[in-house]
């Protein structure tokens, strides 16, 4: 049995074609589709609806996929399971944010902009409690809190949607780590804040742009540890990543997971990455088809 490996072009720029040689090298299938017209598509003419497929892509692909198709796995995008107030009370001793935070909803942080910084200081971290990436977290100044709330709903963000707001922590680096089944399979650096001389593209937040090509396996144990300790007490899919920093005082601590059908691989071990997550969907697939046999 083979696995057909979906990947949209033109999200992960990074990585997309050495993840598709890399399928392709272990003896799989690989797609690269480029979609833009999400309700023009009939996905019943893609593959079989038995066929063993595992996308890769956006969010908006991704959530079409899971409520259009009947593929296993499919998609690895467990929505409820990447909130915040589902895992923070789980593995709340290993969070950066977990000491000192407020969950507000986004239709009140205006209101609350004066008790929000009495609290926080001069500087505050606001994040979606969704794993969906309604908008992208930010640290936001008191002088600057209205444009970034503006600038945070911009994509029409629902009033109603809950807002983690932390007090700001000075990282030096973060690395992105790869959950199958339970087990780090592999790890990669992907911000350097102490190292800015190692960027091939220099950015205002020092993210290692193009990190496949530079040597960014993950070769801090602490980080890795602190990956796994998470990894061993919340568990919330088959195949996911974890985001994990370490801090100016030298503390690791995670800064958040997120869906792996949906998140950038960086400089992570592809050989490694593929092997695993094919044979978790692999895994999966026969579980829920268990009169099939391989020929």
């Amino acid at each position: 049995m083979k696995v057909t490996w979906l990947i949209e072009a033109d999200i992960f720029d990074d990585n997309e074609r050495a993840l598709f040689n890399e399928v392709n090298k272990q003896g799989h299938f690989a797609d690269i589709t480029n979609y833009s017209h999400l309700d023009e598509v009939d996905f019943s003419k893609w593959y079989k609806p038995n066929d063993c497929i595992v996308f890769y892509g956006s969010m908006g692909l991704g959530r079409k996929l899971q409520r259009n198709t009947p593929w296993v796995p499919g998609v690895y995008l467990n929505e409820k399971a990447f909130e915040c107030t589902s895992y923070y009370p789980v593995i709340k001793e290993l969070l950066l944010h977990h000491n000192d935070y407020w969950m507000l909803p986004y239709g009140d942080l205006v209101e609350h902009k004066t008790r929000i910084f009495k609290n926080f200081g001069d500087k505050i971290f606001i994040r979606p409690n969704s794993g969906m990436k309604e908008f992208t977290g930010m640290v936001l100044t008191e002088d600057g809190f209205y444009e970034g709330i503006k600038l945070a709903g911009f994509y029409d963000v629902d009033p109603n949607l809950l807002v983690l707001i932390s007090k700001v922590y000075p990282l030096i680096a973060e690395w992105r780590f790869v959950i199958v089944d339970g087990t780090v399979i592999s790890g990669s650096l992907y911000r350097d804040w102490s190292a800015p001389e190692k960027l091939e593209i220099p950015t205002s937040d020092f993210v290692l742009l193009n990190s496949h090509s530079l040597k960014l396996e993950c070769e801090d144990n602490n980080a890795w540890a602190v990956a796994q300790e998470a990894a061993n007490h919340y568990n919330p899919d088959h195949c996911w990543t974890i985001d994990v920093a370490k801090t100016e005082y030298g503390i690791y601590k995670v800064l958040e997971i997120g869906c792996f059908s949906c998140a950038g691989l960086y400089g992570n071990n592809l050989e490694k990455v593929v092997k695993a997550v094919t044979n978790a969907a692999l895994d999966e697939w026969k579980d829920l088809n268990e009169f099939y046999v391989d020929k």
